[in-house]
């Protein structure tokens, strides 16, 4: 039989063969090799070729143990828990429509070589998932990297749901924006950027962004930007910032009540550790940290009646308005 693929691939097929098919559990012998380079490629040799190719691949740097009981590639680009973690990734982003999900699952099962394929049972309907309708949000993230590696403003539509469950513009004209970072928050991926005649940091969903085009006109530094002076500290800012609303981070002082159950989990969870903490009787807290009031205000009513805000007094007093707001629609 007359190989239908040049020997001199030979090498590189059996790379593929080795990242493919083994690993520590699942050992190749130069027979299996030598049958899948026929059934898969269409090639044959002799095991001499097939070890001589294995100590090139070794001699180039590839991790590839040989011994009595078979062979197999060592050096994987991801280990298995790191692969699983990634599938699952995608498959939980909402910004990601059902076609691109399927497709980057595909992709990263594949990288994980056959035996992969039992860590991604799950990976069953994708119709149970939450996803996102259009597939644009690729080429918007790719079009906004380019404008905020370039430092140049974007130009673009924002959407929002109606009642017809589709997407409407937010206003007839468009809007400019210095982009400055793009992130993930909540479940949702996002822009940070400064709108064109105001001043604040501003955050805008990525997928309601339609029409989006990069001009020449140059961008806002983003040490323009109030309480970004020093630059955009992103993992920072996140901490500060439960819910996206900007504004000066302040003190922010809170007491637990009610004894909630796991209460430092949910802190910890949005704010990260860099919080004071000081037991009280009776099993409670009190809390200080550095945070968004505008954004704590809606972390605080998430928690109700197991919180009280100390200080400062504007916060605890428009909760106090948003409660009476509450109190007043149910009467």
């Amino acid at each position: 039989m007359e190989s239908y693929e040049p020997k001199k691939l030979l090498i590189l097929r059996i790379l593929e063969i080795l990242t493919e098919y083994s690993d520590a559990e699942h050992k190749l012998h130069q027979g299996d090799i030598i049958s899948l380079l026929k059934v898969v490629y269409g090639i044959e040799c002799e095991r001499k070729a097939v070890a001589r190719n294995i100590e090139y691949l070794q001699d180039a740097g590839y991790e590839i143990i040989s011994d009595k009981s078979g062979v197999y590639l060592a050096e994987k680009k991801f280990e298995t828990g790191e692969l699983r973690l990634l599938v699952d990734s995608v498959l939980s982003n909402r910004n990601v429509c059902k076609a691109h999900t399927k497709q980057l699952i595909e992709k990263l099962i594949k990288e994980g070589g056959k035996y992969f394929k039992n860590h991604a049972r799950h990976v069953v309907n994708l119709d149970d998932y939450l996803k996102a309708d259009g597939q644009e949000l690729f080429l918007s993230v790719e079009l906004l990297s380019d404008a905020i590696f370039t430092k140049n403003k974007v130009r673009f539509r924002y959407q929002d749901y109606g009642a017809d469950k589709k997407l409407h513009p937010r206003r007839e004209s468009p809007y400019t924006a210095s982009p400055f970072q793009l992130f993930m928050k909540n479940g949702g991926y996002y822009l940070a950027c400064a709108f064109e005649g105001h001043g604040d940091l501003a955050f805008v969903r990525v997928d309601r962004m339609t029409e989006i085009s990069v001009l020449k006109e140059r961008a806002r530094p983003v040490t323009s930007i109030k309480g970004c002076e020093n630059g955009l500290d992103l993992g920072k800012l996140q901490s500060r910032l439960p819910n996206l609303y900007y504004d000066e981070p302040q003190e922010i002082v809170f007491e637990t009540r009610n004894r909630p159950q796991n209460i430092l989990d949910y802190v910890f969870d949005t704010f990260g550790k860099d919080v004071r903490i000081e037991e009280l009787p009776a099993g409670e807290y009190r809390i200080s940290l550095y945070a968004s009031p505008r954004a704590m205000r809606f972390w605080i009513l998430g928690y109700g009646r197991y919180v009280k805000v100390l200080s400062p007094r504007s916060l605890a007093d428009m909760v106090c308005s948003d409660i009476a707001g509450m109190q007043k629609n149910y009467d």
